[in-house]
């Protein structure tokens, strides 16, 4: 995509404010200038602007400009004009109604917002997004998260050439994306070791109810025989008497019917042992809250909270969270099906015992009943404690079949490691391109050479600080403590994967650099800004941007610059504030 003209419209008045046009191959200068000497080119604009282009591409409009009472009470517009394939489009964002975005696919513009497509911000993030990648979308990768790299902020873009307060994981990736080279291997193999780390919960959770196998299989074969007695008694019992065809039913039913209240019992008994067992965790993570002032009591005693207790309480707080989340919808889950199932045992319950009632008549006596019901009782008891043994006896067998599992993820992770270090190993040749061009640009710049390395961390471990599969991006350059030497690398680490980007015919091929270059010293701005401009033209594609006060730069530069038309804006306070970026101070 190319950007080819920006407009700042006043709706109020139905007046153009401004339109600049931008090289739509090479650099691109917003100047910041004065007149005398008094005047200040802070102020002007020129971040402004900058910041215009980013909402007109996706980023979010903040408080700051749509609370604005100048910008609100002129109703300012602004569109930028854009090249996509063979497609010229437009794309505007309105101060007064920031959550939505207008896009007009015509030959030429409206400043009439009424003829342009009207999206909820969300809607429009994605139409960027599909303009930025020509409808082909990378996996994984979005254009919003690569924004911050692509136009690089004054304030906290320069302080490194990873941003601060952002994740590792996804900064290694979008910066490998923008390099061309593998990007994908560290998020695959996180996604083995979050198994693992769930099923090590688990684990965990088998653990801390303190099973002991060897006491359970000897009460499984105790409860087993006694269980084989009853079975025993209750088949002399039924082969010493002479039924009838009645009392044979009544035998069946009364069988059906102790059945059914046996599992009634365990379905109850086991109920129970849900509920307990998530008020045991709820209870051990109200336990955990009463040490949340832990840290205030640190302070207050020793001034400072240690970082082992620190890691310590953080780490059991964090995991009987998850065994409340986990294991309590768990359980939960459990206890519904078993009320399901209670219902209709209940239900069928009423129907057996009626039926029963029916049948007994036929006895004169009850003796016999009786025995029978004693007997069935104590066989039930037992099969409800032979139960418990026996699921607490899967349990632990099943903390076996979770050690299988995680040792099948850690094969898994060993290949697919394997597979994306061999793909990294490929890249070789465009890693020595990319640092080929890192250096060029420094011999241009400061006559020296700098470092750039790509590394991939091909260290296997199950902890969360492994960062196995991340490329590992290293730079430096010489002197690089002072402000322009910092700025000035981060410019030349920037350059180079956008510099490879357009050379080889990559997407996106454009770069904004903001307040980079207000520190770097004025005899090597030029220097690198020129051999930037003449690498672009050369190859034919990519647009560089960069803020900068006319103070800054060499005369001779200047001079250059102005001839060659590559400052695209020059905006001071002149004019009744005319020559600002939106014409008037706000």
């Amino acid at each position: 995509m190319i950007l080819k003209e920006l407009y700042v419209f006043n709706a109020s008045e139905e007046r153009l404010i401004k339109n600049i046009k931008f090289n739509e191959i090479g650099v691109n200068i917003i100047l910041g200038e004065k007149r005398e000497d008094e005047d200040e080119t802070n102020g002007v604009g020129k971040s402004t602007m900058v910041d215009c282009l980013s909402f007109l591409i996706g980023k979010s409009i903040p408080e700051f400009y749509s609370n604005n009472e100048q910008l609100l009470k002129r109703n300012i517009i602004i569109i930028l004009e854009v090249e996509a394939g063979d497609r010229k489009l437009f794309l505007a964002r309105a101060f007064n109604s920031p959550k939505y975005g207008y896009y007009l696919d015509a030959p030429s513009i409206s400043f009439d917002l009424i003829e342009w497509e009207k999206y909820g911000i969300k809607k429009y993030k994605q139409l960027v997004e599909e303009i930025m990648f020509a409808n082909s979308k990378e996996e994984d990768i979005s254009f919003s998260a690569l924004r911050e790299y692509i136009i690089r902020d004054e304030k906290t873009g320069f302080n490194d050439i990873f941003l601060s307060n952002r994740n590792a994981l996804n900064q290694h990736r979008l910066l490998s994306y923008l390099f061309t080279l593998p990007y994908k291997a560290e998020k695959n193999i996180k996604s083995y070791k979050d198994q693992i780390e769930k099923l090590n919960n688990e684990i965990k959770l088998i653990e801390s109810m303190h099973i002991n196998l060897g006491e359970l299989k000897v009460k499984e074969e105790e409860l087993t025989n006694v269980i084989s007695e009853y079975d025993k008694l209750i088949k002399e019992a039924k082969t010493s008497d002479q039924y009838n065809e009645d009392s044979n039913k009544y035998s069946a039913i009364k069988k059906q019917l102790n059945k059914t209240q046996s599992e009634i019992f365990e379905s109850e008994h086991i109920r129970r042992q849900y509920l307990k067992n998530i008020s045991d965790l709820k209870e051990k993570v109200n336990e955990i809250k009463q040490l949340e002032n832990i840290e205030g009591f640190y302070q207050d005693l020793v001034g400072y909270f240690p970082e082992e207790v620190k890691l310590n309480y953080e780490q059991v707080k964090e995991f009987y969270d998850f065994m409340v989340e986990s294991r309590g919808s768990y359980f939960q889950d459990k206890i519904s099906k078993l009320n399901s199932n209670l219902k209709k045992l209940y239900l069928k319950k009423e129907d057996l015992e009626r039926e029963l009632e029916e049948r007994s008549k036929i006895f004169k006596s009850n003796t016999f009943i009786e025995d029978i019901s004693i007997v069935m009782d104590n066989k039930r008891r037992s099969e409800i404690q032979l139960a418990e043994v026996r699921v607490r006896i899967n349990d632990y067998n099943k903390k076996n079949q979770l050690f299988d599992k995680i040792n099948d993820i850690q094969q898994e992770i060993f290949r697919v490691n394997s597979m994306h270090y061999e793909e990294f190993q490929a890249y070789a040749y465009k890693k020595e391109q990319i640092k080929s061009l890192f250096n060029e640009l420094m011999e241009v710049t400061y006559d020296q050479s700098g470092f750039l390395e790509f590394e991939y961390d091909n260290r296997i471990g199950n902890s969360k600080k492994t960062t196995t599969g991340r490329i590992k991006i290293t730079c430096s350059i010489p002197d690089e403590r002072s402000h322009g030497r910092l700025h000035m690398k981060i410019n030349i680490f920037d350059l180079s994967w956008f510099l490879y980007r357009c050379l080889n015919n990559f997407k996106l091929n454009f770069l904004i650099h903001d307040g980079s270059y207000s520190n770097p010293d004025p005899y090597v701005k030029g220097a690198l800004l020129k051999y930037i401009d003449k690498k672009l033209r050369q190859n034919l594609r990519g647009q560089y941007f960069v803020t900068i006060n006319k103070t800054e730069l060499l005369e001779k530069d200047l001079i250059e610059f102005e001839e060659q038309k590559l400052i695209v804006a020059k905006l001071d306070r002149l004019d009744e504030n005319n020559n600002r970026f939106f014409g008037f101070k706000f």
